[in-house]
């Protein structure tokens, strides 16, 4: 398998352009201090990327936008919109026509905090309800901020979670896992993490507290991608725009990585998740995280897990546990074909917390079974299995460009 480059950073903040607190120069001094590669802006309804996008301070800075109908009465149905470059949201107020004006784009479409929990002192529900759309890329499987909101059940416990949110951090709400199985069952879903940061000040009674700061939120909830292309990165500490040739070639290397599935969620305040992998191989090839591989006619597919460190691994087959050690490597043969994907549990601040939740490997008994969604961009890399040509799907994001000279 060819090298891959492996780089990591913080997708889903707001800014003053919507309702954030902070400033992009705060959301990058974040990512600078916690050593992110990149950041993912989407403010709500904007799109400021001609103003603010390109690499500041060694950091890649791209924007895109969170679109939602402000005029509709019952909240939810958010996107997220990854590497558009004209406004989404003053086109339609309907979802399928913001998902399909993203594509047109070709960037990429994902559903924002799909299932949230609410109480009563937190009602508000911004779930995602319109599940006949087609077309998405993704969706984000693990919104930080909201795993917070089942906890939030009492003001006394709502100013613990503001001073220790690790205390109440577990991983991706159980039904989201089951909805993103449900999903991944019908065609290829990538899961992405986003920290949905504000950076809001609250106060109750006496006490006043930013909620989950801007540097908080960079060393938590990250998404690492996969990449047999360098970022060119900044050549030296000056702000490069969105112009620039290094900008236009290292935001394409995310994208493709993202629209690929080659990327995993990481839960870095619990421990760095830098050099995790999964990939698997049988006598038709080999791939990584995102990939396919026709089933063998016979013989077995042998997947290998590598964790930064040890944990207890799962490797979940069709949404169920196919194979469960507590180990810093998983080893698994099978004839079956399914989705696979990795859960990696740790022990943290006093009991299990989800860590790393990897994108599948698709095994599948032939190409056609492969693309029976046929939506999912970039789902190939070379080192999958391929399909015929007549087999491919609609749509693709171009995994191989030049190196940045």
């Amino acid at each position: 398998m060819n090298p891959l480059y492996e780089y990591f950073g913080n997708i889903h903040i707001h800014t003053v352009y919507s309702d954030g607190a902070g400033h992009f120069e705060e959301v990058v001094g974040a990512a600078r201090e916690a050593g992110l590669d990149y950041v993912f802006v989407t403010d709500h309804n904007v799109l400021v990327r001609e103003e603010e996008e390109g690499y500041r301070h060694g950091v890649l800075t791209l924007v895109g936008q969170e679109v939602h109908d402000a005029m509709n009465p019952q909240p939810g149905n958010h996107l997220l919109c990854l590497g558009v470059h004209k406004d989404i949201i003053s086109l339609s107020s309907h979802p399928q026509q913001w998902i399909n004006a993203v594509n047109a784009q070709g960037a990429l479409a994902i559903l924002a905090h799909p299932i949230e929990a609410c109480t009563e002192l937190i009602p508000d529900d911004y779930s995602w309800r319109n599940w006949e759309v087609t077309g998405y890329q993704g969706i984000e499987l693990w919104n930080y901020m909201s795993t917070f909101r089942p906890h939030a059940t009492s003001k006394l416990k709502s100013i613990l979670i503001s001073y220790f949110p690790h205390w109440f951090t577990e991983g991706p709400l159980p039904q989201m896992l089951e909805k993103w199985d449900e999903l991944l069952a019908e065609r290829p879903v990538v899961a992405i993490g986003g920290t949905d940061v504000h950076a809001q000040v609250y106060q109750i009674g006496l006490i006043r507290r930013c909620f989950l700061p801007y540097v908080h939120c960079a060393q938590a909830v990250n998404t690492h991608i996969l990449s047999q292309r360098p970022l060119c990165g900044p050549q030296g500490e000056g702000r490069l725009g969105f112009q620039h040739e290094h900008v236009r070639h290292d935001r394409q290397v995310i994208l493709d990585a993202l629209a690929a599935g080659h990327c995993w969620i990481g839960y870095d305040l619990a421990g760095p998740t830098q050099g995790f992998r999964f990939q698997a191989h049988n006598h038709n090839g080999e791939t990584i995280l995102g990939g396919s591989l026709a089933a063998p006619e016979a013989g077995q597919t042998i997947f290998r897990v590598s964790s930064p460190e040890k944990a207890t691994i799962r490797l979940m087959r069709n949404g169920e546990v196919a194979h469960e050690v507590y180990a810093n490597e998983l080893w698994y043969e099978s004839a079956e074909p399914g989705v696979y994907r990795v859960e990696v549990w740790k022990q943290r601040w006093g009991k299990l917390r989800g860590w790393i939740f990897s994108n599948p490997i698709y095994v599948v008994r032939s190409a056609r079974d492969e693309l029976r969604g046929g939506e999912l961009r970039g789902a190939n890399c070379a080192t999958c299995y391929l399909p015929p040509a007549n087999l491919q799907p609609a749509t693709t994001l171009t995994f191989y460009a030049d190196r940045c000279g």
